[in-house]
């Protein structure tokens, strides 16, 4: 999945990231407690939301948010995004907290081909440099590892 292609923005992609987060967390995701999380004014979150329930990524429910079966797919690709590039950037040499940053930066913006031709070429890791676990791609992560490193002198 392309998120590019979506019509999302940035902080629709955060607050998509935050329900699951606090939902993971064992909170219930609430208008208040996603404000929180994103350190946003609850009128600020609120417009997020009704943009996210108007695109059928979140259901709201008895003040409660919950992502949709599409709400979640984009998670999942986002956190696929956003580690296979901060393995990469962590195995390139960088520190793990500033290869996390950079990758937060390009998570949203890269293309599906990108992020497979990046995960074969790592050879199809399981977890990230933090210890999370990279969610595969069964396209990309059946195919053995074709890609590898090659230095231009």
């Amino acid at each position: 999945m392309d998120l590019i292609n979506l019509g999302l923005t940035e902080r629709e992609m955060d607050t998509l990231l935050a329900t699951k987060k606090l939902y993971g967390e064992g909170w219930p995701a609430r208008i208040s407690t996603i404000s929180k999380e994103l350190n946003v004014r609850p009128p600020t979150v609120e417009e997020y939301i009704d943009s996210l329930i108007s695109k059928g990524y979140i259901e709201k429910n008895a003040g409660v948010v919950r992502l949709t079966d599409m709400g979640l797919e984009v998670v999942r690709t986002i956190e696929r995004n956003h580690r296979v590039i901060e393995t990469f950037l962590y195995r390139m040499g960088m520190d793990k907290d500033l290869a996390c940053k950079n990758a937060k930066i390009m998570q949203y913006h890269s293309t599906e081909e990108f992020i497979n031709n990046l995960c074969n070429l790592l050879g199809h890791p399981s977890y990230c440099p933090h210890g999370k676990e990279i969610p595969h791609d069964s396209e990309c992560c059946s195919r053995p590892q074709t890609l590898e490193i090659v230095l231009k002198r």
